[in-house]
C-alpha cells in the first residue's frame, strides 16, 4: 500500500515535507487558502481552507485527511504539531490514520512547559524557579519571592509568541494579558528570567523511534534572538564539550522516560562564563531551525554506504560529510518495520566537523522597530542567493504554476525564507554567508526596500550586521545581545549591503542615484510590462477639480526638476517647479506609502492627524482583537450630561486602548495621557484589519497636560 501523506501546515515548512514525502514515493495533499496556495503547487492534491483558524481545527483537518485517503497526517510545526488532540482524533478515523509526531501521552507532557519541568525535577535536570500562575497578583507574588527580572509565559507559546519579560511590577498586569491573549489554551506560568550578559539558548536534536531508543544530533545555538524569536541558529555552537555533554545527557534522558518517537528538540540556557545551566522547554515536533542540524551532520564512511534512506551528497575532500534529510528520516519512522537500528541510527555519530547556519529572512522594517511589512512579490523583484554549499528554503515559490507573485499578510508569522549556509570551519562558513546575504535582492536592493517593484521591506541588513559584527566572531553573543547592538548591527548591516545597482534595462535607477541605469524595459518574468522610468525633466499635467463636479477644472503643469531619492512605490522625493503658486514656483516634495498592508477601503477608516493631540494612531497594521470599554460607549461629542456615562468613557495613561494582533502577538496601543473617549476611529472594531496610521480614537484630555504619543507595547 502506497504511503499518503496530508501536510497540515503552509508556507516553507510545508513545501519540504511534500518534497521530501515525494522522494519516497508518497502520495501528498496539501491545504490552502486563496491567497496563500504557494505550498499547494507542490503536493498531489489540494484542499481548500475556508478560513486560517481551519489550519489549528482538529476536527477539520482529521476530516479532510479522512476524506483524502491519507495514511498519513503531518503537523510540521506550530501549536497543531503539540496538540495530542489531532493524533488522537485521526487514531479514531476509519481506517485509522497515523500522526507523524509523538504519542499523545508524550505531547500532553511535552507541549505542557510545567509538566515537562516537572518530569525534570524527577530526573534531576536542572530547571529555573517557576510556578503555574491564573492571575497577575500570582506573578506579583512570585515577583517579590524571587526578584525582578521574571519572565511570564505561555503555556504553548512559541516563536517568540506567549512571552513577556517583566523587570518591574508596574508592568506586571499588561505582561500577564497579552501573554494570556496569546495562549491558545489560556494557560501561563512565571519563572525566573535568566537573560544578560554569559546566558546563551542552546538546544539539542533529538531523533527516537517509539520503543525508548533515542539518540541525538548534537546541538545547536540559537542565541542570535529578538523578543525571544530567533533569528541566526548555528551547529554545532563553539562552547566547548564539556559545557555540552551535560545537555545531551539530560535530552537522552528526559526522551527514554519519554519512549520518545519522531524529531524533538531538548531547550536549555547555558551560562558561558559560570557554566550554570537549566532545562527550558521541549519541542516535541521538527523545528524551524532543523535544517541547520541536517546540513552539517556527518557519519563515517561504513555507515554512509548503508544509509541509502538518508544520504543526499557525499563530498570527499578530507572526509565524508552528509546532508541529512531529517524529515526523510521523520517519515520513515511512522512506517511498518523501521527503527533507528534500520536506519543506522541506533549508535552515537561522531563529532561534526563542519559548521551551518541559518539565517530567517524575514518580511519585517528594522528601521520602524521590525514591524511587519506586508505587500505583495513579484518574481521578477526577487534575487536568490546560490553556490556550493548554500540551501534557500522559501514559500516564495509557484513550482511553475500560477502567477509568480504573492501576499505578504498579517495573518502568518513574516518568515520569507531560510537561508542556510554549509563551510568546512567557522570563518569558511561565515564569509560565505556573508556573500549569501549581499546576493539576495527584492526590488533593487539588498535591504528588500522596494526601490523597485516591492513595498516589503525585510531585516537583510539586520543579518547582514549579525555576520560583521566581531562578536559574531569571538563567540561572544548572549540571548539580549542583539537587542542591546541593534544600532550598531543594522549600520554594519547596511555598509555591508548597501544599495544594489542593476543592469542595465532592468527598472529604476538606484535610490539616491538620480540619472537611470537604462532604458525602461520589460521586467524579467513580468509578462512583458514596461516600467515608466521617473527621471528629471518629465513633464506632468495635472488636473484639480471638486469631487461633485459642480465647479470648473484647473490645471496646472508640474515639471520634475529633480530627484531626491527614487524608491517609488515605497518613497519618491525631489523637487518640482509648479504652475500652482506664482510666489513659490519650486516645492519640494517627499511621498511616502505609509503602509502596503491589504486593509479595508480608504472610505472604511480614517486617518490620524499627526498634529491633533486628541488624536490616538495605530502605528503598525494589524487585527484589532480587543477593544477598551470605552470605545464602546464614547461620550457623544466630547461632552456628556450623566457623570455615569462620562466615567464609562474614561481611561488612564498607559491602558491599551485597541490591541492588535500581529502573525499571532499582540500589541497595545495605548493611552498617552489621562482622559475621555470622544469617539472611535472610523471602523475600528474588533475583526477590522487597519492599517498603519489608522485613527484609533479621539481622546478628550483629562486635565492640563496636552501631549500626543503613538505608542506600541510590543
Amino acid at each position: 500500500m502506497v504511503s499518503k501523506v496530508l501536510v497540515a501546515n503552509r508556507g516553507e515548512i510545508a513545501i519540504r515535507i511534500l518534497r521530501s514525502a515525494r522522494e519516497l514515493g508518497w502520495s501528498t495533499v496539501a491545504v490552502y487558502l486563496s491567497k496563500d496556495a504557494s505550498h499547494a503547487a507542490y503536493a498531489d492534491e489540494a484542499v481548500k481552507l475556508e478560513s486560517v483558524g481551519d489550519f489549528m481545527n482538529v476536527e477539520v483537518i482529521a476530516a479532510i485527511a479522512s476524506r483524502a485517503k491519507c495514511t498519513h497526517v503531518h503537523p510540521g510545526y506550530g501549536f497543531l504539531s503539540e496538540n495530542p488532540e489531532l493524533s488522537q482524533s485521526l487514531s479514531k478515523c476509519a481506517p485509522a490514520i497515523t500522526f507523524v509526531g509523538p504519542s499523545p501521552d508524550t505531547l500532553r507532557i511535552a507541549s505542557d512547559k510545567m509538566l515537562s519541568r516537572e518530569l525534570a525535577t524527577a530526573l534531576k535536570v536542572n530547571i529555573a524557579p517557576g510556578r503555574r500562575v491564573s492571575s497577575s497578583q500570582d506573578v506579583l507574588t512570585f515577583g517579590q519571592q524571587v526578584g525582578y527580572p521574571v519572565m511570564i509565559k505561555a503555556l504553548d507559546g512559541g516563536g517568540g509568541r506567549g512571552i513577556r519579560v517583566v523587570s518591574r511590577a508596574e508592568d506586571v498586569d499588561e505582561a500577564f494579558n497579552r501573554c494570556l491573549g496569546e495562549s491558545p489554551s489560556k494557560q501561563v506560568f512565571v519563572e525566573k528570567a535568566l537573560t544578560g550578559p554569559g546566558w546563551k539558548h542552546i538546544e539539542v536534536q533529538i531523533i527516537g523511534d517509539g520503543t525508548g531508543r533515542v539518540n541525538h544530533l548534537w546541538e545547536r545555538e540559537c542565541s542570535v534572538q529578538r523578543r525571544f524569536q530567533k533569528i541566526v541558529e548555528t551547529a554545532p555552537s563553539r562552547l566547548p564539550r564539556s559545557g555540552v555533554q551535560p545537555l545531551i545527557n539530560a535530552s537522552l534522558s528526559l526522551a527514554t522516560e519519554l519512549w520518545y518517537k519522531g524529531l524533538g528538540t531538548f531547550e536549555f540556557l547555558v551560562n558561558s562564563k559560570t557554566g550554570e545551566w537549566v532545562f527550558l522547554e521541549i519541542n516535541p515536533r521538527v523545528q524551524v531551525e532543523h535544517t541547520v542540524t541536517g546540513t552539517f551532520s556527518h557519519l563515517p564512511l561504513h555507515s554512509l554506504l548503508l544509509l541509502t534512506h538518508l544520504v543526499l551528497y557525499v563530498y570527499l575532500p578530507t572526509e565524508e560529510v552528509v546532508d541529512f534529510d531529517l524529515l526523510r528520516a521523520q517519515l520513515l519512522l511512522f512506517t511498518p518495520d523501521t527503527s533507528l537500528r534500520t536506519l543506522y541510527l541506533d549508535k552515537p555519530l561522531p563529532h561534526p566537523t563542519a559548521f551551518a547556519v541559518q539565517l530567517r529572512l524575514t518580511a519585517e522594517d528594522p528601521s520602524k522597530n521590525f514591524q511587519l511589512s506586508p505587500g505583495t512579490i513579484r518574481a521578477a523583484d526577487l534575487t536568490w542567493p546560490a553556490g556550493r554549499g548554500v540551501r534557500i528554503d522559501t514559500w516564495l515559490s509557484s513550482n511553475g504554476h500560477g502567477p509568480a507573485e504573492w501576499t505578504v499578510g498579517t495573518e502568518f508569522d513574516s518568515l520569507l525564507a531560510k537561508f542556510v549556509v554549509r563551510g568546512r570551519s567557522f570563518e569558511e562558513m561565515t564569509q560565505k554567508a556573508r556573500r549569501v546575504v549581499r546576493e539576495f535582492s527584492l526590488g533593487n536592493t539588498n535591504l528588500g526596500s522596494g526601490s523597485g517593484m516591492s513595498a516589503v521591506r525585510t531585516n537583510a541588513a539586520v543579518l547582514a550586521g549579525v555576520l560583521e559584527h566581531p562578536d559574531w566572531s569571538t563567540g561572544d553573543i548572549d540571548t539580549l545581545w542583539l537587542e542591546r547592538n541593534a544600532a550598531m548591527i543594522l549600520e554594519l548591516g547596511n555598509n555591508a549591503v548597501g544599495e544594489r545597482v542593476v543592469p542595465r534595462g532592468l527598472g529604476f535607477a538606484p535610490a539616491g542615484n538620480s540619472s537611470p541605469t537604462g532604458p525602461a524595459a520589460s521586467g524579467g518574468g513580468g509578462g512583458g510590462a514596461t516600467i515608466t522610468m521617473l527621471q528629471p525633466g518629465s513633464l506632468f499635467t495635472l488636473t484639480l477639480s471638486p469631487p461633485d463636479q459642480k465647479e470648473l477644472e484647473t490645471k496646472h503643469t508640474l515639471t520634475l526638476s529633480s530627484i531626491g531619492r527614487n524608491a517609488f512605490p515605497e518613497m519618491l522625493s525631489g523637487v518640482l517647479q509648479t504652475t500652482l503658486s506664482s510666489s513659490t514656483p519650486q516645492l519640494a516634495f517627499k511621498l511616502e506609502q505609509s503602509t502596503s498592508a491589504a486593509v479595508g477601503s480608504a472610505g472604511e477608516f480614517e486617518l490620524a492627524d499627526p498634529n491633533d493631540a486628541r488624536h490616538v494612531g495605530v502605528p503598525l497594521t494589524g487585527k484589532v482583537v480587543e477593544v477598551h470599554s470605552a470605545l464602546l460607549s464614547p461620550q457623544k461629542g466630547g461632552s456628556s450630561n450623566s457623570t455615569k456615562d462620562r466615567e464609562r468613557s474614561r481611561v488612564r495613561k498607559g491602558e491599551a486602548l485597541v490591541v492588535l494582533s500581529v502573525m499571532k502577538m499582540e500589541n497595545s496601543v495605548v493611552a498617552p495621557f489621562d482622559g475621555f473617549v470622544e469617539r472611535p476611529g472610523k471602523g475600528v472594531k474588533v475583526g477590522a484589519v487597519v492599517g498603519e496610521g489608522t485613527l484609533a480614537c479621539v481622546l478628550e484630555e483629562d486635565g492640563s497636560r496636552s501631549q500626543w504619543v503613538a505608542s506600541s507595547k510590543l
